[in-house]
């Protein structure tokens, strides 16, 4: 007879169980796994025409930034090497080299390969882009080469109706040399940037 009631209690406890996981497995938010896969991304794309890359050679490109609302120097050619970098990346690359348009008369020191330096692989004081301006009380353009030892724009930014920056880049594959300082990781350069951009105007 105790074996009985015992076999009992046992059924009643199971079935207990059982009902309570049912209700806790219908009160669980359903997963999907579609919605979890799905990232926003951590910098916005940019307008149309803001920023264009125009295929050069087998590896190189020409980047261009316009915009029309001048913030500073630092943010857009900040936001120029980011785009380079996801464009390497894109394009299957692992890293990129910037190729240096300097013309005759041009004092800025030429950057050395140091095999005994340190490593460079996101250095962005060896990231000097090209700048054009037009100004509200002029309609033609200013050129700033950043090695013609000229000072950059230092006039009101309120009166800059349009800007260009641009560089040319090489993409590279494989191991990246850390001893060149006009090398960029590209993977390295867009973490580091990710967080101090966003897409001009």
């Amino acid at each position: 007879m105790t074996k009985g009631w015992g076999m009992i209690g046992l059924g009643l406890m199971i079935a207990v169980w059982g009902a309570s996981s049912s209700v806790l497995a219908a009160d669980a938010p359903a997963a999907s796994p579609a919605a979890a896969d799905v990232q926003s991304p951590q910098v916005p794309p940019t307008a149309p025409g803001v920023f264009t890359a125009q295929k050069r050679g087998a590896a190189g490109f020409h980047l261009v930034i316009t915009g029309h609302t001048f913030t500073s120097r630092d943010a857009i050619e900040k936001y120029l090497a980011y785009r380079a970098a996801e464009l390497v990346k894109a394009e299957h690359g692992d890293w990129f080299s910037l190729v240096e348009k300097r013309a005759k008369g041009d004092t800025a020191p030429v950057p050395k390969i140091d095999p005994a330096g340190p490593r460079f692989s996101f250095r962005m004081e060896y990231w000097p882009p090209l700048w054009r301006f037009k100004a509200d009380a002029s309609p033609a353009w200013k050129s700033w080469s950043p090695f013609s030892g000229s000072a950059f724009f230092a006039g009101d930014p309120k009166t800059v109706a349009a800007y260009e920056v641009s560089a040319d880049i090489v993409l590279h594959k494989g191991m990246m040399t850390g001893t060149n300082p006009l090398a960029f990781d590209a993977d390295a350069l867009s973490d580091f940037l990710a967080n101090q951009v966003s897409p001009p105007q």
